[in-house]
């Protein structure tokens, strides 16, 4: 029997390459937000994910988020916007194009 204070909170989350409203469950074990990007563990190794609904309960969660996501970002880079709407910077500060994808440099200097 699970006391109230060994709940878990559990965030429902989306990924940004699935084309429907289909979440998936995580644990977090950090103080989260709807709306909030983290980063989960994924079969491929980690990925972004956005928050779109906190549980109490889920019969679907098994794994933990991993951490959030660090916005390093000015309020001007947060602001920046292409006339489509899509953000012109992700939060670690690097360029995104119009659909919202790196740069194929991206990893050039790391």
């Amino acid at each position: 029997m699970m006391t109230e204070a060994t709940t878990r909170t559990i965030v429902a989350v989306q990924f940004s390459w699935e084309k429907s409203d289909k979440s998936y469950d995580y644990f977090a074990d950090f103080p989260v937000e709807v709306g909030q990007r983290i980063y989960v563990p994924t079969k491929r190794g980690e990925a972004k994910v956005k928050i779109v609904e906190i549980k109490t309960e889920s019969e679907m969660a098994s794994v933990a988020a991993l951490r959030p996501v660090e916005d390093l970002r000015t309020d001007e880079e947060r602001a920046a916007k292409y006339p489509n709407g899509q953000r012109k910077y992700s939060e670690d500060r690097t360029l995104l194009d119009e659909k919202g994808n790196r740069s194929i440099f991206d990893d050039v200097d790391r």
